[in-house]
């Protein structure tokens, strides 16, 4: 090129070299290590090195070959590469350009049509004159003259391979390094469609404390303070009741849905008691159960819509079971599990549950709450306060308020802690196990053989519960805390 002297500054050099294949090259390679970056710090050094290392290079190595005047510089010889495929084109655009139709502007396919445009300008007046009698060995590719339009290309080919030996090497290495580079990171975005879920803060439509939540069809249900009743659809979170099932304000503390998510039942203070279908939002007050206004503390339901076997759960220890059937719920008489301490936590599935009290008491069921067994728990670290059935095999999960959680297998109870902080709900679904904490943490493990691992989204406050599905996963918690695993 005509246009590269040996006293160019490297900034006018470096307005060229923009121009170039190379520097897109070299863009890609920026941003190739630059994406690896997440892997390991050290790509950065590589990324810089890509896009910072090739024109110090082209600019040194067109300095050191300025004596020949009679062939491109390994410089000039890199930027206008592209041009040897096409210099006949490039030639003729070029003198339609200094016979007086430069008005046109550059042509847009041109690629080294970057050069110093302001001098080109005021060069191309006299240029257009002088073009046809104008010999000089040393005019490179763009200012050969018009009357000999195959001279560009021959003295591009002829000037190619003594200069190459210096320059394109040097060029062709930065491609050879950035293209596979940028393939490879190709592969992490191709994955992000099976990025594993992750735990966040999702938008509740009410300040109070909500104190238990269960999986639906839809979405998830989480009941609270005030008898408050929100769930979501998967979208966003609504309030389905303000008050509670009886329109008596009374806090409600625990929910749970038939098999097929059809259908949740609440309980809380003062004997609440409501039936709500997911979809339609309709609900049915069954509060005072058996004529009791005590106040209940939890509770567990087993099968599907219009044949639901209901525990409720209470501060003296009593199990109450109900059976629903064709619009008509019958309770049963009370059992007491345990000496009367008072139950904590239930959990129902199919004809098997679990309940737990807060004097290290663990019972079992086989015949959908009729009768209960104890099954331990003894010398437990710390007090218990939530327990989740194993699925379909025989056991279950207990959590404590000193960090630890035990897993029953049918015969021996084996504890494991899992942090340091007071556990305050726990939840499961196939072998995934989750348990929230008083602080505000989620700690959860894939399968019993995986370490427990807390989750990066911490509630803004205390959480109370926390609940599972296939695809879905929520934490409730004070000051209308609710957090989404998705």
């Amino acid at each position: 090129m005509s246009t590269a002297t040996a006293d160019e500054s490297f900034g006018a050099f470096f307005r060229r070299y923009t121009k170039t294949w190379m520097h897109a090259i070299a863009t890609t390679g920026l941003t190739a290590f630059g994406m690896l970056t997440f892997i390991h710090r050290g790509f950065a050094i590589l990324a810089l090195a890509c896009y910072v290392v090739p024109p110090i290079v082209l600019y040194l190595s067109r300095r050191g070959d300025g004596s020949a005047d009679d062939a491109p510089s390994p410089t000039e010889a890199a930027l206008s590469d592209r041009e040897g495929s096409d210099g006949r084109d490039a030639t003729a655009e070029r003198s339609a350009t200094a016979s007086g139709t430069d008005s046109l502007g550059p042509p847009p396919a041109e690629p080294d049509a970057g050069v110093e445009r302001t001098d080109r300008a005021e060069r191309d007046a006299s240029e257009s004159r002088a073009t046809s009698a104008r010999p000089s060995p040393s005019s490179g590719p763009e200012r050969e003259p018009t009357a000999e339009p195959e001279r560009s290309t021959d003295a591009e080919a002829d000037a190619g391979p003594p200069d190459s030996g210096g320059a394109e090497p040097g060029a062709d290495s930065v491609p050879d390094d950035a293209e596979p580079k940028s393939e490879s990171t190709a592969a992490p975005s191709g994955s992000e469609p099976d990025a594993e879920p992750e735990w966040r803060p999702a938008d509740a439509p009410t300040e109070a404390t909500l104190r238990d939540a269960a999986i639906t069809t839809s979405g998830a249900v989480a009941v609270g303070e005030g008898g408050v009743v929100a769930s979501t659809d998967g979208e966003e979170w609504s309030v389905l009741l303000e008050d509670g099932p009886a329109a008596q304000g009374q806090a409600l503390s625990g929910v749970d849905a038939t098999d097929d998510g059809a259908i949740v039942w609440v309980a809380g203070d003062g004997g609440a008691v409501g039936r709500l279908e997911v979809e339609s939002g309709r609900h049915v007050d069954y509060s005072a159960p058996d004529d009791r206004t005590d106040n209940l503390a939890g509770i567990a339901v087993a099968g599907g819509d219009g044949e639901e076997t209901v525990l409720l759960i209470n501060g003296s220890g009593e199990v109450l079971r109900g059976h629903y059937r064709d619009g008509d719920c019958r309770w049963d008489e009370p059992v007491t599990p345990g000496g009367g301490s008072s139950l904590s936590d239930v959990v129902l599935a199919g004809a098997v549950g679990y309940c737990c009290d807060t004097n290290d008491g663990v019972f079992a069921t086989d015949d959908g709450g009729r009768s209960f067994e104890r099954i331990g728990i003894e010398d437990a670290d710390g007090t218990p306060v939530g327990i989740a059935a194993e699925g379909d095999e025989e056991g279950c999960h207990l959590c404590t308020d000193a960090g630890v959680v035990h897993r029953y297998d049918g015969s021996r109870w084996t504890p494991e802690r899992v942090c340091e902080d007071a556990l305050a709900g726990i939840d499961g679904v196939g072998a995934r196990l989750a348990v929230c904490t008083a602080d505000g943490a989620i700690h959860e493990r894939e399968d019993p053989t995986a370490d427990w691992e807390r989750a990066d989204a911490d509630a803004p406050a205390g959480l109370e519960e926390v609940a599972l599905g296939d695809d879905l996963g929520v934490a409730v918690g004070g000051e209308g805390t609710v957090l989404e695993r998705r």
